[in-house]
């Protein structure tokens, strides 16, 4: 009686959370009514939405004297209904009964990104346990001592800020999915390197995928948990002495991101056509709007979607801008380490300068600026009135001479290449002036000689900035 009582207080709360989260009367992950006979399974409804199931050989086994559908890979629990449709419905496996909770999309989507990043993060423990290491001395740590060793070193920030800058765009790929605005599959970044042609291919790709992504996530916990309790390199019960190999790892190729779910409906259909127009440079969101007549249209180049909400004419005549700004840029950011004008102070780091520059240099530069943006557009600087008539983004008649006699294919490819140029130019530009704040000199060499990491990264003032540059605005 004693035990008997524990066990139904254990049983009663599971009961009610079961119920709870699913909806559904007992046996709550699955039931439905039966004709086949009066046995207590038969005669039980689902308390909330009835599912119906899909006949398929390879997903029908079903509890004898039953209406529910076991599952093949834990056959003592029945198949979730909403799994139905998607890579893996075979397996059935969803042993916690989340999709019935949850929105399988989401699910799907951070199962498939979990199970990528263990799968590369095994083999990363391994490849370090075996010896490989990232060229540098503070990168000369064990696989358990790496995450508070670059927490010293100050690189952990920056894996931050450039992995929150992937996931910004699985988000918007998330979030167009979730909207219906592209039939994008969960896990799907339309990477299609090594990715077979034929339906049953990708498929079975997918599969392998998905399981061995399963297998990672437990692998890599165990691989953590053995490190630690052991103290010992992978395997971490051999004897062999740790050696680590002279040569710094060779970058793998990539991998075939082949995204983890089937197209809802008959699996006959076709994984790659796509109903709805997906973005040409980023696959994984829906055709920007709003980018008609301009030039690079075909590349559907808008992520945050900025086209639909502000007029996509002042909003190219702004990239433009900044485009060939930043091509000058760069080339003047690196010429700054070895060019010097006369009258100037020599200054390796090009942020720098702004500091050391003479202030009549810097009045006559800022002036100039101010001149060419409100003389550029005869005063009618709003995005109102800048493109009265028919004035073309980015054209301020500079340069149109070298367009003359050129076919209008000819001229269009021109175009082009200055909007993909300028637009790697202000990526480019954007990492060095990075590279500088971080190693706190010039851009060259990209690791100077006695760094010892980033460190903590500081405000300066403008006037701060003068004084630490040698005060010579303030001698003036």
């Amino acid at each position: 009686e004693l035990k008997n009582g524990r066990l139904a207080m254990i049983a009663f709360g599971g009961a009610i959370t079961q119920a709870a989260l699913t909806g559904n009367g007992f046996p709550w992950l699955f039931a439905q009514r039966s004709t086949s006979g009066a046995s207590l399974a038969s005669g039980i409804r689902p308390a909330g939405k009835q599912f119906t199931a899909r006949s398929s050989p390879a997903v029908a086994m079903r509890a004898e004297g039953s209406g529910y559908k076991m599952s093949k890979s834990v056959p003592f629990l029945p198949v979730s209904p909403a799994l139905e449709g998607y890579v893996g419905e075979e397996d059935g496996f969803d042993p916690m009964g989340f999709s019935l909770a949850i929105d399988i999309r989401w699910l799907r989507e951070a199962e498939l990104k979990h199970g990528r990043v263990c799968m590369l993060a095994t083999v990363g423990w391994i490849a370090t346990d075996l010896g490989m290491r990232v060229p540098g001395e503070a990168f000369q740590v064990s696989t358990i001592q790496a995450h508070d060793a670059m927490v010293k070193f100050g690189s952990m920030t920056q894996m931050l800020c450039w992995i929150g800058y992937a996931e910004l765009f699985g988000y918007l790929a998330i979030i167009k999915m979730m909207e219906g605005e592209t039939d994008r599959v969960p896990g799907d970044f339309g990477l299609r390197w090594l990715y077979p042609k034929d339906e049953q291919g990708q498929y079975e790709m997918q599969m392998k995928e998905l399981r061995n992504g399963r297998l990672a996530m437990l692998a890599f916990s165990g691989i953590a948990t053995a490190g630690v309790l052991t103290g010992k390199p992978w395997p971490f019960f051999a004897m062999r002495p740790e050696t680590r190999c002279s040569a710094a790892p060779a970058l793998g190729g990539g991998a075939t991101l082949c995204g983890g779910l089937q197209q809802q409906g008959a699996r006959g259909t076709s994984i790659t056509a796509h109903a709805l127009e997906r973005s040409a440079s980023l696959p994984f969101l829906p055709k920007p709007k709003n980018l008609e007549g301009l030039v690079g249209e075909e590349q559907g180049f808008d992520p945050i979607g900025f086209a639909e909400d502000v007029d996509p004419k002042w909003l190219r005549e702004a990239e433009l801008k900044h485009g060939r700004v930043c091509m000058v840029a760069t080339v003047g950011f690196f010429s700054q380490q070895y060019i010097t004008f006369p009258g100037f102070e020599p200054t390796p780091d090009a942020l720098q300068a702004v500091y050391t520059a003479p202030p009549g240099a810097m009045a006559a530069l800022l002036f100039l600026a101010g001149y060419i943006e409100s003389a550029s557009y005869g005063g009618k600087l709003t995005m109102l009135d800048m493109f009265e008539g028919d004035r073309v983004p980015g054209d301020f008649n500079f340069g149109a001479g070298f367009l003359k006699g050129k076919s209008d294919k000819e001229v269009y490819d021109m175009k082009l290449k200055e909007l993909n140029n300028g637009r790697l130019a202000m990526l480019a530009f954007a990492g060095m002036v990075h590279h500088n704040i971080v190693v706190k000199g010039p851009l060259f060499p990209l690791f100077p000689d006695g760094w010892t990491g980033p460190g903590p990264w500081t405000a300066t003032s403008m006037q701060g900035g003068i004084n630490e540059a040698g005060g010579m605005w303030g001698n003036v």
